[in-house]
């Protein structure tokens, strides 16, 4: 008989280091994984030339979804700058104007997505993550998980209608998180999860469809023009399915191995 103490245990395993993302896509699930910490998915130039190096800009970050939703940064004065701390790598965003931005995600057969993302935030503000489409607030059936200047995190999610936000408890910057963001158009159900717990939730109308075809923006509004992240992401996952409860744990354990997060 396997006690809660072994079954927490297995589950920290499978999450922190025999749990790959790569299972999230197995049955063909759309979405993308952009991992900072494999040097050999990354180049220098957006298109796919010269190896990533450690303080070196990322033009180019491959998809390892197995999707092929590859994102670039095709001006060399935006792309972000690959770190290592501790033994942990991620792309460091300037404030300014870096961003990396993928191929068009056909997510038109989805109505539901799981997003999640390892996360430091330097100064307070409203910086983007991530962000389905050039402007959430602009086009229909899209997400976005952001920080806002009330220093809170937000993930937002809307069907043709409104977007409904699902907002965390307040903290002080700079922070260092892994988020995951959960919802369903038709279920009208946007969920905010922080470092492995629930911080918000909301039920609010989103009107109706699923969500659309757009390419996803990171670390920065429409490709640079604006809320541009001053911090790092260690990670990101986007997930065209609502991942269940055990995914849910894995995925984050292993976001924050990734993050230097204990959760």
């Amino acid at each position: 008989m396997i006690g809660i103490g072994a079954t927490l245990f297995k589950i920290a395993f499978v999450g922190g280091r025999g749990f790959s993302p790569a299972s999230l896509f197995a049955g063909g699930e759309r979405g993308a994984w952009y991992d900072p910490s494999d040097l050999s998915s990354m180049f220098q130039l957006s298109d796919g030339t010269v190896a990533a190096a450690v303080n070196q800009p990322v033009g180019y970050i491959a998809d390892k979804s197995g999707n092929g939703n590859h994102a670039i940064q095709a001006t060399a004065t935006k792309r972000p700058i690959l770190k290592e701390s501790g033994g942990l790598y991620y792309l460091e965003f300037d404030g300014v104007d870096d961003g990396l931005v993928s191929s068009s995600i056909d997510f038109t057969n989805n109505d539901e997505m799981s997003v999640f993302a390892g996360v430091r935030l330097d100064t307070a503000g409203t910086k983007a993550i991530a962000e389905l489409s050039a402007s959430a607030s602009s086009n229909t059936n899209t997400f976005r998980l952001t920080a806002i200047s009330s220093n809170i995190w937000r993930y937002a999610s809307r069907g043709d209608s409104v977007l409904r936000n699902a907002n965390s408890n307040g903290y002080a910057v700079p922070t260092t998180d892994v988020l995951t963001g959960l919802s369903t158009i038709s279920g009208d159900s946007a969920i905010l999860r922080v470092d492995g717990s629930e911080e918000g939730s909301v039920t609010q109308d989103q009107g109706a469809g699923n969500y659309g075809n757009y390419p996803v923006n990171i670390g920065s509004r429409n490709n640079g023009a604006s809320q541009v992240l001053d911090g790092r992401i260690y990670g990101l996952i986007v997930r065209g399915v609502l991942s269940g409860a055990s995914k849910i744990t894995a995925t984050e354990l292993y976001m924050a191995s990734k993050t230097g997060v204990s959760l």
